[in-house]
């Protein structure tokens, strides 16, 4: 698997939007390779998970063809992550010669979502061309060459947030953003999904929006202390091994994210620190 991080900022970006404070002053000085822009990950060109504000940006700065994603993962209905105006766009006059349909997975306010933000203007033939499919917690699901299962996060009080557990081959991918530390019912699942597997997880990514800060047990979203929490915890339930690799992603403009503190979050806590464009094969 080729893992795509386009976005690597938490719901305001980096630099905030309407914020001025002293880091998001400083990343606008350094420019653009400091930035971290709305949170979007593409599996293998055509699995994608989340869809931000700031997807049309990703394509035009990193080359990325959005008509050839046709399958969609989405965590949650939060706007950073599921823009769905856009999708209007997707056909007709505004897109032309698309190469595949698209298929979008989600919780029920994700379908809800989609709907309302698409009622006044998606034209009939642009919605044939995509199935929006409500997905059940700890269900696996296929597609093409993937499986996967949504899981439940800890992150919303009004909707059921999902991370996922990505499978291709022996290739499996765990994507943790946006979420506090795990619910026990889903490290359960996980421990229960690897027992006597000797396949265990490639690739973790870590929601860490709160960087150098530790958020602890009832918080909907990560610091580093946490994603270490974390990591042991996997590691105890045989989800992961000495082999996985390790991404931290979602910076908020609050936890000061420059190339500085990043850089010190690797050293010190053994973490690889996402960037807008960052790949990683698995």
């Amino acid at each position: 698997m080729e893992i795509l991080y386009l976005g690597t900022g938490a719901a305001e970006g980096v630099p905030a939007m309407f914020c001025n404070c002293e880091t998001c002053q400083e990343v606008r000085k350094r420019g653009v390779k400091e930035f971290h822009s709305r949170s979007q990950v593409i599996v293998d060109g055509s699995v994608g998970i989340d869809f931000p504000p700031d997807a049309y940006y990703h394509a035009l700065l990193y080359g990325v063809d959005l008509s050839a994603v046709e399958y969609l993962l989405v965590t949650h209905s939060h706007m950073d992550h599921f823009y769905a105006h856009d999708f209007i766009l997707r056909g007709y006059k505004y897109a032309k010669t698309l190469k595949k349909p698209l298929t979008i997975y989600g919780n029920a306010e994700v379908c809800a979502v989609f709907q309302e933000c698409t009622r006044r203007e998606l034209r009939p033939e642009i919605a044939e061309t995509i199935c929006v499919k409500e997905v059940q917690p700890f269900q696996p699901f296929s597609f093409g060459e993937y499986t996967a299962t949504a899981l439940k996060a800890q992150h919303s009080k009004v909707e059921t947030a999902y991370v996922y557990l990505l499978e291709k081959g022996r290739n499996r991918y765990l994507h943790l953003t946006d979420t506090g530390r795990l619910p026990a019912e889903t490290l359960d699942f996980l421990e229960n999904h690897f027992r006597g597997k000797n396949t265990p997880v490639d690739l973790v990514t870590f929601d860490c929006t709160f960087l150098f800060w530790t958020a602890g047990e009832v918080s909907r979203h990560m610091g580093l202390g946490d994603n270490v929490v974390m990591r042991e915890e996997l590691l105890r339930r045989g989800v992961v091994d000495e082999r996985t690799k390790y991404v931290i992603t979602h910076f908020s403009h609050n936890s000061a994210p420059l190339k500085e503190n990043l850089e010190r979050a690797e050293r010190e806590f053994s973490l690889q620190a996402a960037y807008d464009g960052m790949k990683v094969e698995i």
